[in-house]
């Protein structure tokens, strides 16, 4: 049975190593895809009446930080959804505590796909509800440990 692992990637060290391990050996393993989704920078608020970049907090004067667009939900969802389509499996994994994939969820069970929820708890509980099943990371870290 195939497996997709999908990874958000952006520049800094410890991205470049999981880059690195993605690329260099979990994408060697029988029957995994990998696909790798650069973080982009997302654009500053910009002023409602002149449109200018704001760049500080208007009340504290300290400089905004932008977030980054993974891009790697949409991907989850479009192939959980486009898989379901094809027939391509009857059950999934979604490791994730992002509530933004409660509706494909939904739509999936609705369809007769069960999906199981994997996380750590209580981080992903709303998302873990809407799914058939879910099952707690916590107790199999040391199985997931470098050996």
């Amino acid at each position: 049975m195939p497996r997709t692992v999908y990874l958000s990637v952006g520049k800094g060290a410890g991205d470049v190593k999981l880059r690195d391990w993605a690329t260099k050996f979990l994408d060697m393993v029988s029957g995994v895809t990998v696909v790798l989704k650069e973080r982009v920078k997302k654009h500053p608020p910009v002023c409602q009446a002149c449109h200018r970049p704001i760049g500080t907090c208007c009340h504290c004067g300290t400089p905004l930080s932008l977030t980054e667009e993974k891009g790697v939900d949409v991907a989850i969802a479009t192939d959980m959804i486009k898989l379901a389509w094809e027939d391509a499996y009857d059950w999934a994994v979604l490791v994730s505590s992002d509530r933004d994939f409660i509706p494909a969820v939904e739509f999936l069970d609705g369809k007769g796909r069960k999906v199981l929820h994997a996380g750590f708890p209580p981080r992903g509980s709303e998302l873990a509800a809407k799914c058939w099943g879910s099952l707690d990371l916590r107790s199999h870290l040391s199985l997931l440990e470098r050996r």
